[in-house]
């Protein structure tokens, strides 16, 4: 069974080396540099984690957005469908760090968690529900403790490795303490061209205008 008939079933897969891990450990270090200089203005309070995380969103940072960008027809063919872009965002989980389980809003149909560095080498797992959540659990944040003694899939992953999922239709979270100092990932979302959700491509942001490039007069 390849990744197109993993995710159609089960609604989540593992892809190994999405990105190599030589571009996933340049990825966290040039990010490292950004969060620096922002001296400690992009640290965001626990929501659905259960300590500070820094976190950076696409539209406060082109180059997270043309990565979103060029990654959609890679992400294409695991989904088997047309996607647009919505929105990513990179975020870092401190030691001892949990994320609750939830589902996500409509611009995250289709979702990638990208692993991009682990300060001691520890991979963290991802879990995912086996079964999609009841329609009135979909699209929204909920924070719970566990799946509520429902099926899920731990998808541990090296760096550079990705769990592609229905962000919307689908619980997950990470359950077990993050056993790292600090662990780096990056968080991509699209919707399907023709779906339900398109209004949500591009995280319902104008991207295009009228484009024009003037040269400077010679002489």
């Amino acid at each position: 069974m390849n990744e197109n008939d993993r995710y159609r079933s089960a609604g989540a897969v593992l892809c190994h080396q999405m990105v190599p891990p030589e571009v996933a450990a340049a990825m966290a270090f040039q990010i490292s540099l950004q969060v620096r200089k922002t001296g400690g203005q992009c640290l965001a309070p626990p929501v659905i984690t259960s300590k500070p995380c820094y976190e950076i969103y696409c539209y406060q940072w082109p180059v997270l957005l043309t990565f979103l960008w060029a990654m959609t027809p890679k992400i294409e063919a695991v989904v088997g469908r047309p996607l647009l872009p919505s929105y990513s965002y990179f975020r870092t989980y401190q030691q001892g760090d949990v994320c609750r389980v939830h589902a996500d809003r409509p611009a995250c149909e289709h979702s990638v968690s990208l692993t991009l560095a682990y300060s001691d080498d520890k991979p963290w797992a991802l879990a995912v529900a086996n079964d999609p959540a009841p329609l009135e659990q979909r699209g929204t944040i909920r924070g719970d403790e566990d799946f509520g003694g429902n099926g899920f899939s731990e998808f541990a992953m090296a760096p550079g490795d990705a769990v592609v999922y229905r962000g919307t239709d689908y619980l997950h979270g990470r359950l077990a303490p993050n056993p790292n100092r600090w662990s780096a990932h990056l968080f991509l979302h699209w919707v399907d061209r023709e779906g339900p959700y398109r209004e949500q491509a591009f995280d319902g942001r104008s991207v295009v205008g009228n484009t024009d490039f003037v040269f400077p007069a010679a002489g």
